[in-house]
């Protein structure tokens, strides 16, 4: 997955070492390189195809032929830098005071030309992997449609809540955007469930979309839930779009609906289904989103962190149920909790871990002062799973740069300065920089906490921060 990050590195490499002020290369030593750096900019072309591909698409096979390509562009960006260093420290030891150093690289042709080689087999082999990627098998339509089991309980968000139930029943649009773990679907499932939502729509679907969904799928979902009759007298090959649309029409006749889409990679290509002008005015999505889909004509949201409170109240109710801490663990449940940064969907894990767990304040002590203790490792394990697609599916020239991020110790924030330095000394760097970087991560993909929304974040010191999840994350790839 950091093969684009090698080639960036590798071609700094080469680009820097005739450009030292100390360096005197013995031609033909920079025309020896060349063929390697513009295999770089060929490979990174290569590499950059797959951020057009779909997100439906299995990506597993694609990232073992990254791996290979990024170890072999490491191995030889060792080699060149040994080989540089080993004739450095040879004139260093003949004479102390020398500032000059004159390099030879024609004992390196052989090994520049086998590795351009290589990497032109391997970029082939990724292309084929790239071509035949499988799709993600479909979902059966039960699973979309089913938000499963007991509603959770919902702490915090109500202004959120309000106002994207306001905007609906105004007949408005509203997206719900926010990182993985954070509360989007929760907060979605209490508006599509709101008394006032039911009167105001005389129908309601929910479909859970994730990286997989066409059209005529959405729509047979759709139907279901609106018309089971229609949906019911449907044949298996019933899948042309326009004739859904019409069957849906009919169903709809002059009645309001509201379609909740949940977990969206992509908006436009899926509602554009629903322009037909009979039914465009009495539909309206609620949409929920790791990315910020919002849309033109209607509200939108970033969801919050929960606050301190929040964040004890909601661990102490999944440990202990609604009567909270017992006295004696309750000042040990709020700094748990407060470790956690805010983040719902680990603290709900913590709590299914604790509530396993001996319930005594030794054990608590040990949980917190721990440096790795495994009540937050098996925690942080457990929802990787779901944090690892935001980051899988990211542009390729923004993953070592987040990874990078990664590297900042969890709970501890970090400057762009600092950065800067880092990512120049590790050759990453990109003509695109670092703010623009970080403005993408933050804004658009909402995997870097940042100053613009300092009010949200209580547990940082307002500079810049990766979540101690997503640390996890960065630290494991």
């Amino acid at each position: 997955m950091a093969a684009y990050g090698a080639a960036t590195s590798l071609k700094n490499t080469i680009h820097r070492i005739p450009q030292s002020s100390c360096i005197s290369l013995v031609s033909p030593s920079p025309q020896i390189l060349q063929p390697a750096y513009e295999e770089m900019d060929r490979l990174q072309s290569v590499l950059l195809k797959l951020d057009d591909t779909g997100c439906s698409k299995i990506r597993t096979k694609v990232n073992a032929a990254d791996e290979r390509i990024k170890e072999a562009v490491w191995e030889f960006e060792d080699l060149l830098e040994s080989h540089v260093l080993h004739q450095i420290l040879q004139q260093l030891e003949s004479e102390r005071d020398n500032l000059s150093f004159s390099v030879d690289l024609q004992s390196l042709q052989h090994r520049v030309d086998c590795f351009v080689e290589m990497v032109k087999m391997m970029d082939e082999e990724y292309i084929i992997e790239m071509e035949n990627m499988p799709e993600e098998e479909g979902e059966p339509i039960s699973s979309r449609i089913d938000f499963g089991g007991i509603k959770p309980k919902m702490v915090g968000l109500s202004d959120e809540f309000q106002k994207a139930r306001d905007d609906l029943l105004k007949d408005k649009n509203y997206s719900i955007m926010g990182m993985a773990g954070i509360g989007k679907t929760t907060l979605a499932r209490h508006i599509f469930e709101d008394p006032s939502i039911q009167s105001h729509f005389e129908f309601r679907a929910w479909v859970r979309v994730g990286r997989k969904c066409e059209s005529n799928e959405l729509l047979r979902c759709v139907l279901a839930q609106v018309d089971s009759n229609a949906y019911q007298n449907l044949t298996q090959g019933d899948d042309d779009v326009a004739e859904l649309v019409r069957i849906l029409k009919e169903s709809l006749k002059d009645k309001k609906c509201l379609i909740v889409l949940d977990d969206v990679e992509v908006a436009y290509g899926l509602t554009n289904c629903f322009q037909d002008k009979n039914i465009v005015g009495r539909i309206r999505f609620l949409l929920t989103s790791r990315q910020s889909i919002g849309d033109p004509k209607g509200g939108s949201e970033r969801v919050r962190f929960l606050n301190e409170e929040e964040s004890k109240e909601l661990l102490g109710e999944k440990v202990f149920g609604e009567e909270g801490f017992p006295p004696q663990l309750e000042e040990l449940g709020e700094k748990i909790a407060k470790k956690r940064e805010g983040l719902p969907l680990m603290i709900v894990t913590v709590a299914e871990l604790l509530s396993k767990a001996d319930k005594t304040p030794e054990y608590w002590i040990e949980v917190l002062v721990k440096q790795r203790s495994p009540v937050f490792v098996d925690a942080f394990n457990q929802i990787s799973e779901v944090f690892f697609p935001s980051y899988d599916y990211l542009p390729q020239y923004l993953k070592m740069f987040f990874l990078d991020i990664g590297a900042f110790p969890p709970y501890n924030d970090f400057n762009i300065f600092t950065l800067n330095i880092m990512l120049s000394a590790e050759g990453f760097l990109e003509p695109i920089g670092e703010e623009s970087c970080l403005e993408n991560l933050s804004s658009w993909y909402h995997l870097v906490l940042d100053t613009s929304h300092e009010d949200e974040y209580w547990f940082w010191d307002r500079s810049y921060r990766v979540h101690s999840c997503w640390q996890h994350v960065c630290e494991e790839e």
